[in-house]
């Protein structure tokens, strides 16, 4: 029965899950159908049951990849705070003061932690949760560096290095040329150098977002793929 049923249970399950956002009775009631989905698709041996799991919950987590060209990287500040470095960005807090997605993002955790093995096209939307969370330094500590033979272990770069720019020759003509010389150079448009500003409620939500995706054990699932 449940071969012939699991995707429309499914669907409506996440229909629940994400039109609910106030109702905890509702989403702690869909938390459950998607954990006992889990263990019937596992006793069955469905693979494709643990994808459509984990498609429908990346969803609600807010951590896909979002937009035409994804998540990009920024000049985010970085706070001390409880012993820890900590990278405030509007991820971070979007995610710290949203409920529903992380309850979404420890659920889907939770099942590919315990079911691994049966998941199959659903490693795409785990690996661009990775990617965006990377992106936004909310990764454990382990999993943002890199082993380098010379230097030991470093922190990967969000950014390769810019190759050097070649010399220009300076423009004549007087004034014009000056001004059209200053408006494009780096200091005439670029923000890159820009860093966004934080109150205290922007680190209490990252530290909330911090602390969620701790429990989801990311390094152990991580280190169960390599």
């Amino acid at each position: 029965m449940f071969k012939h049923a699991w995707r429309p249970l499914i669907g409506s399950i996440a229909y629940a899950f994400t039109t609910s956002a106030q109702d905890e009775h509702v989403i702690q009631q869909a938390i459950t159908g998607f954990r006992q989905c889990a263990s019937l698709a596992g006793h069955f041996n469905l693979p494709e049951v643990f994808d459509t799991i984990v498609l429908s919950l990346s969803t609600a987590t807010g951590l896909g990849d979002e937009g035409e060209h994804g998540y990009q990287t920024a000049n985010y500040p970085v706070v001390e705070k409880e012993n820890q470095s900590v990278t405030v960005s509007p991820l971070s807090i979007k995610f710290g003061h949203d409920y529903r997605s992380q309850i979404a993002t420890v659920v889907l955790f939770t099942i590919a932690n315990g079911h691994g093995n049966a998941i199959r096209e659903g490693w795409t939307q785990i690996f661009e949760m990775f990617q965006t969370l990377f992106l936004h330094s909310l990764l454990p500590a382990p999993m943002l560096q890199m082993e380098d033979f010379l230097a030991g272990t470093t922190m990967i770069p969000m950014k390769a290095a810019a190759p050097a720019a070649a010399p220009e020759r300076r423009p004549e003509g007087g004034l014009l040329s000056t001004l059209s010389s200053y408006l494009l150079s780096p200091y005439g448009n670029g923000t890159e150098g820009v860093v966004m500003e934080t109150s205290d409620d922007d680190v209490e939500s990252t530290m909330v977002a911090v602390d969620c995706l701790g429990s989801c054990k990311l390094e152990e699932l991580y280190g169960e793929i390599l």
